[in-house]
């Protein structure tokens, strides 16, 4: 068995190396592309820029890869990181030609960068930057790319030392041509390769064969350079100069920096995630890629994120755990070991492969916004962000687009219905059983009952709306009854336009009732009470508040009946058995006859008159008191299904069908009930048929009813 580990790990690791390396076989070119785009325009020299690019991917590859946040990210420069690093030393540098400061700068950058991506990973804040509305990352990205391609002008038009087209017109965009043809080509016809490794290598021979034909054109600032080596390296953040930054600037753009770039990285872990069927972990990930960015600002790298086409070469090269570590490792080779590398690397290379990233950073959903009705309104966020970062600065836009952001939040609140569905007692009633005589009378004063369930947030974008929709049922209305269990806040506006229609329905002699207040909404248990600290002068108001629906339309229930001139105080109610409603079509020699075959018994406040469990066959007649049909559901708590009260009956399935019972039936106070057994009734039907045929009727008449009422709550519950 030991041997078959090892050899599992064994072939585990080639596998990663080996993924690794095809990956940074990719990044590679992108890299050094990516570096000297930022870092050329200032003053850099191109082999110090390119050798930033590198210094990045490997440092990101490896932390993230050690923290294994996600298996098989790889990581390098990305275009919205350079544009905003771009734009913090477009304010804080300017292009002197020495570079110096512009190091400084660029390390301070990054180095925040990656503090703020370890704050954001280590409280969590990876999940809120999911909540980033998909048309700004596209504003984000669109701007980006145009400006990366407006970058790419001036290494194209670097003109050489002889006269006419020889100088500059053709070799250095003919070679970035070739470069973007070959990654073209080898993305379609040569997939097992790295496209932009081809395009390299395609580029950089195009580029020296026209060197050898026309030598004497040639510029020296059209290759890159030689790399510095190892001892060249001296740490990029130090201490002079410190004080005449443009502190708000740079922190600004790093703040900026942590939120993309953490952006861009989880989008690539999940579609990593889709790839190796693993889940990654974002505090894992985003600390990783924070400690990275540190380790890349310390020794004069760049900023970066996770890079989606490198991650899916790794894991389809066999790469999982340890894939981004080898990754990393191969680039600082290559760091150590390819400085004369540069030397033959022209800049117009990287520049072609700049310009197809750029292009491929279009998202070509936009096109598709435009064209429909319904998505318009995101291709116009999209379209205004890009024309921020373009015509201003990526920092301007990611504010703009925060903004957008919060605004589209509330508008999508505003526009939620606040009122999730209303409906009459016609429609819902209590689980509390009634007589013939009570569901009638109940039946009259229906519609002056209004239930609604509210959702989303009560506050100051939709109280007015609330208030608006309900005016008709204060002025109509009786009883009204809202329920809460789906408001998520409701705050001190929403409070007020709460105590506006309270005041507003009892001053036209309504009652107002809350139902389902969950004390995380921001008003507590007691409505009433809450509303009167926060308007202690409020008088004409009277509020109830229960614990749910059902027990707030016994409550109505019971006020409507009490008006009509029932007794609903149960306790008090005594009735005979031929009293009960089942028996009001019967004759009453026939009645007689079949109370003749039942026992009376009595139960005290909290006896089970049975189990869940308990085998059943009896029919219960309530002549007192109160009984709950109850369905425990932990050892504390229970669902009540059905409440009887003097003239119901319950327990008719198991006296039809005898069996186990489904539920708990308790006693809420003293009760007396008689007792109709299955066995009784069956020899009792044998000696008087018409009673029990006429029984049954009545019977079946009760069940019916109680089917039909049941499919009419699947319904209702099938609009919850």
């Amino acid at each position: 068995m030991a041997e078959n580990n090892s050899s599992g790990t064994g072939k585990g690791v080639v596998r990663d190396g080996l993924g690794g390396l095809a990956a940074a076989a990719m990044l590679l070119p992108q890299s050094m592309a990516f570096g000297v785009a930022l870092l050329s325009p200032f003053g850099v020299p191109a082999g110090r820029a390119a050798l930033a690019g590198l210094i990045c991917a490997a440092c990101l590859s490896i932390f993230s890869g050690l923290a294994a946040g996600t298996i098989a990210l790889v990581s390098s420069p990305t275009g919205p990181t350079l544009v905003l690093a771009a734009g913090v030393l477009a304010i804080a540098a300017s292009p002197t030609g020495a570079g110096g400061n512009v190091i400084l700068i660029v390390a301070l950058f990054v180095v925040l960068t990656g503090i703020g991506q370890i704050l954001i990973g280590a409280t969590g804040g990876g999940r809120l930057i999911k909540f980033i509305p998909h048309s700004v990352v596209v504003g984000f990205l669109t701007g980006s790319a145009i400006l990366m391609l407006k970058s790419q002008y001036a290494p194209l038009a670097d003109a050489g030392t002889g006269d006419g087209l020889g100088a500059w017109i053709w070799i250095p965009a003919a070679t970035a041509a070739v470069t973007i043809a070959a990654s073209v080509a080898a993305e379609k016809f040569l997939k097992r390769i790295p496209a932009t490794l081809v395009g390299l290598v395609a580029g950089t021979v195009f580029f020296q064969l026209a060197a050898l034909a026309a030598p004497s054109a040639f510029s020296g600032s059209w290759t890159i350079g030689a790399l510095p080596g190892v001892t060249d390296f001296e740490f990029a953040l130090t201490t002079d100069g410190l004080g005449s930054l443009p502190w708000p600037a740079i922190i600004a753009g790093a703040a900026a920096a942590a939120v993309l770039g953490s952006l861009d990285t989880l989008l690539t872990s999940v579609l990593a995630d889709l790839d190796t069927g693993e889940r990654h972990d974002a505090r894992k990930e985003l600390i990783g890629q924070g400690a990275g960015h540190i380790a890349s600002g310390l020794l004069g790298g760049m900023a970066g994120a996770g890079t989606t086409g490198a991650t899916l070469v790794a894991v389809s090269g066999g790469g999982r755990r340890w894939a981004g570590v080898a990754a990393g490792l191969a680039i600082a080779i290559v760091i150590v070991f390819g400085g004369p590398l540069g030397t033959v690397l022209p800049v117009a290379v990287l520049a072609g492969i700049i310009i197809r990233v750029s292009i491929g950073m279009f998202d070509t959903d936009l096109i598709s916004w435009l064209k429909s009705k319904r998505s318009r309104s995101d291709a116009g966020i999209a379209i205004l962000v890009a024309g921020v970062t373009v015509a201003y600065d990526l920092l301007l836009a990611v504010g703009i687009g925060v903004v957008i952001a919060i605004v589209l939040y509330l508008r999508a609140q505003v526009k939620a219905p606040v009122i999730h569905r209303g409906f009459t007692a016609r429609d819902f009633h209590s689980v509390c059983k009634r007589t013939a005589a009570e569901r009638q009378c109940l039946s009259e004063h229906a519609e002056s009952v209004k239930i609604y369930e509210l959702r989303g947030d009560i506050f100051f974008a939709t109280a007015d709306r609330l208030y608006k929709q309900l005016i008709p049922d204060l002025e109509e209305a009786e009883w009204l009854i809202l329920n809460l269990r789906r408001v998520r806040r409701v705050d001190i506006t929403g409070a007020k336009i709460l105590q506006q229609i309270a005041e507003q329905f009892k001053r036209r002699g309504g009652h107002l009732i809350f139902c389902e207040v969950h004390k995380g909404i921001g008003i507590g248990h007691d409505v009433e009470k809450a509303l009167r600290k926060l308007s202690p002068e409020a008088k004409d108001m009277s509020i109830e508040t229960f614990v749910n629906t059902d027990e707030a339309l016994e409550y109505v229930e019971n006020r409507i009946l009490e008006e009509a001139g029932f007794d609903t105080a149960d306790g008090d109610r005594k009735l005979e058995p031929s009293e009960m409603d089942i028996f009001s079509e019967i004759p009453d020699k026939l009645v007689r006859s079949i109370i003749s075959a039942t026992r009376t018994e009595s139960f005290s406040a909290g006896d089970k008159i049975f189990r869940k469990g308990d085998h059943g066959a009896s029919l219960y007649f309530v002549l007192e008191g109160e009984v709950d049909i109850r369905l425990e559901t932990t050892k504390h708590h229970y669902k009540r299904l059905a409440k009887y009260g003097p003239g119901t009956l319950f327990g008719e399935v198991a006296f039809l069908n005898p069996g186990e019972r489904t539920a708990d039936a308790v006693a809420v106070t003293d009760v007396v009930l008689v007792e109709l057994d299955s066995e009784d009734f069956h020899r009792f039907a044998e000696e008087t048929p018409e009673a029990a045929v006429a029984f049954l009727i009545e019977l079946g008449k009760k069940q019916s009813n109680e089917l039909r009422w049941s499919a009419h709550e699947i319904q209702r519950l099938g609009d919850w």
